[in-house]
């Protein structure tokens, strides 16, 4: 089946970030926020009056209104309340995780404003808007889309994620893993490249997720796949907040567990300076009056060798998840032919140079890691004999 445009939407829906593409007159290209980005925000704002707020409107609210201002909503769906992505989710927003139905039956949701939203409504209304977004650049009705998931997405989250496409107003043609998507995206089941197994190491937003792929007659096969559904971008910010908040305690006496707004801003910030830490060894960590009295503002210079020690249990995370899906299939580092790296945390240097230390073999490093997934998704959509499910 296809859409009736004719134009099928790849769609990346991202714990932090979400992206659609499409191949559109033999191109690819992106449905745009306002702002003309690609990497469109996946938070969603309940107002007080009117409709929901989505993208980066909504981001900007995270920080002032957090109670409000859902995000991460990427780890809930198809999940139980009492699940692990439930729990971390919860831990570190200002709204709050629900159980629906007796028992805590059923999927998660967010309690906001009186109401409690299924983790799916919510995930619609992200789908709704990228494909308002992509109707808008192409000027076409869109119907048709490849949804991605995690490697470790589970039946139940699979057809959630279908439930969310429908209710988005799209007919869900394909749902396939992220790293697939992404090894499609770089031509791997294309000629020039050779017949030796490749990893595709993807660390996302809440997600890390590893395949191994092969070219078999033009097509890419499966050979492994592992992941962890609660390791992603988004807990680097969070053991990072907690050592800005520990430091706070220290020097201030102020204990940023009690201010949900606080707690907000802090960790916001952290994403912010994570980002800056990728492309230089130091940066400033501003905070404008954050706290009473004489000092009312915090800002500190923060060198990438201060986190080090905070994030390399998640480092380590990721390798030996990715360590034990080569072994799954039946291979070691040296039968590899290359390793690909996609995901937004993959810009994080202590994140790649671990990678390159475990696998050294030619690595690949998309120049936009955080967009490969929604391109492979598009590739497929026009031509889904690239990958062998």
């Amino acid at each position: 089946m296809s859409s009736p445009s004719g134009i099928v939407l790849g769609i990346d829906l991202g714990t932090t970030f979400s992206t659609a593409a499409a191949l559109v007159d033999g191109k690819l290209h992106f449905a745009l926020d306002g702002r003309g980005e690609a990497c469109i925000p996946s938070v969603v704002h309940f107002p007080k009056a009117g409709p929901p707020i989505v993208g980066a409107e909504a981001d900007r609210l995270r920080a002032s209104d957090p109670q409000y201002t859902v995000f991460g909503i990427k780890r809930i769906i198809g999940h139980a309340a009492d699940s692990p992505g439930a729990r971390l989710l919860d831990a570190c927003a200002g709204f709050r995780i629900r159980a629906q139905g007796p028992q805590g039956a059923g999927e998660a949701a967010v309690e906001v404003r009186g109401r409690l939203w299924p983790a799916s409504e919510v995930a619609a209304l992200l789908l709704r808007h990228l494909r308002e977004r992509a109707e808008a650049r192409f000027g076409r009705q869109i119907g048709g889309a490849v949804l991605t998931v995690p490697v470790t997405a589970t039946p139940e989250v699979k057809d959630a994620m279908r439930r969310c496409g429908r209710a988005a107003g799209l007919e869900v043609l394909r749902v396939v893993s992220e790293p697939c998507a992404g090894a499609v995206s770089r031509g791997f089941a294309g000629p020039g490249w050779g017949d030796a197994p490749v990893l595709v190491f993807d660390f996302g937003g809440g997600t890390f997720d590893a395949t191994v792929v092969r070219k078999e007659d033009g097509r890419l096969k499966v050979l492994s796949s592992g992941g962890d559904d609660c390791l992603g971008g988004e807990d680097f910010d969070v053991a990072f907040a907690r050592w800005i908040a520990s430091g706070i305690w220290r020097t201030r006496n102020v204990e940023v567990e009690r201010d949900v707004i606080l707690r907000s801003r802090i960790q916001r910030q952290c994403e912010q300076v994570k980002r800056l830490l990728s492309s230089s060894p130091e940066a400033r960590y501003v905070l404008k009056d954050a706290f009473s009295g004489r000092e009312p503002h915090l800002d500190v210079l923060i060198h990438r060798e201060h986190l080090r020690p905070h994030w390399a249990e998640l480092v380590q995370r990721a390798v030996a998840c990715a360590a034990a899906t080569v072994r799954d299939a039946g291979l070691g580092p040296g039968d590899l032919g290359a390793m690909l790296l996609i995901g937004g945390t993959t810009f994080v240097p202590q994140v790649r140079a671990a990678a390159a230390a475990a696998f050294p073999r030619p690595c690949l490093a998309e120049d936009d890691p955080q967009t490969a997934v929604a391109r492979g998704a598009a590739l497929l959509g026009a031509r889904p004999e690239l990958l062998v499910d």
